[in-house]
This record gives structure tokens, C-alpha cells and sequence, in this order.
């Protein structure tokens, strides 16, 4: 399995909170916090079973926080991996 780089993990962030969630691409990109996106813990609880899932990161509760921007989360998904 390949590691996504940086750029990868984004757009694969940001599509599963327009696929899953709703949110639109631009906004998700605006540098808006997630809870000026109005994404809940119960979202980021969902998305952090999605990402473990998926990249195999296990996020445990309050390593995606309300107040991260998009990049945040990358960079938090980023360091579990490395912990890998």
C-alpha cells in the first residue's frame, strides 16, 4: 500500500467531508475552522473511522479537533502516521 503524500491526504479530506458530510470544496478550503464549518465532535468521530479505515490511522478522540482548519488535520493525520 502507498503512503498519500500531503497533497494526496488533503484531497482525499477534503472529498470525504463533500461526499460523507456535504460540505462544499471551497469552503472546506476557505481556512475555516471545523467548527465554523459547523462539523460536530460526532462528525470528526466519523471521520476518524473513515480515515482509519481507509489509510489505516488510528485517530483516537480529540486528535481531530473543532478548532482545526483543514490543514491541521492533515498534519494531525500526518503525525499518527509517522507513529505508525
Amino acid at each position: 500500500m502507498t503512503t498519500p503524500t500531503s497533497f494526496d491526504l488533503k484531497a482525499r479530506l477534503v472529498a470525504i467531508l463533500g461526499d460523507k458530510f456535504g460540505l462544499p470544496e471551497d469552503e472546506v478550503l476557505s481556512g475555516a475552522t471545523f467548527d465554523e464549518l459547523d462539523i460536530d465532535s460526532l462528525v470528526l468521530v466519523e471521520l476518524s473511522l473513515i480515515l482509519r479505515k481507509e489509510l489505516g490511522v488510528d485517530l483516537a478522540e480529540g486528535d481531530l479537533d473543532s478548532s482545526f482548519r483543514i490543514d491541521d488535520a492533515v498534519a494531525a493525520v500526518e503525525a499518527k502516521r509517522a507513529m505508525v
